[in-house]
């Protein structure tokens, strides 16, 4: 699968942090020298894994900025698909 740079972060697997100033020192990721987090569109938003730069192009060629729509898959497991380049990921709760 062709891929492009991501363009949430343009490539630089971080982004600014958007949300109240009391929460930002202890959410997942955080990085205080730059107020960033890891790109929740190139990879960051899966279990386990890192951002990468990169994503899947949408079928008109440009680098996909997903649109996830979540589905039951089994008791604590949810499977999210985009809407546009068809990537997916799934997210196990663990209840």
């Amino acid at each position: 699968m062709e891929q492009g740079t991501c363009p949430k972060c343009n490539g630089s697997k971080r982004i600014p942090y958007v949300g109240e100033e009391r929460w930002k020192r202890i959410t997942a990721g955080y990085d205080a020298a730059t107020d960033t987090l890891p790109c929740d569109n190139c990879g960051g938003q899966k279990m386990y894994t890192t951002p990468t730069g990169l994503v899947p192009l949408r079928a008109d060629g440009t680098p996909c900025l997903h649109e996830y729509r979540g589905q039951n898959a089994g008791r604590c497991l949810t499977e999210y698909t985009c809407q546009h380049c068809f990537d997916r990921y799934q997210i196990d709760s663990g209840d």
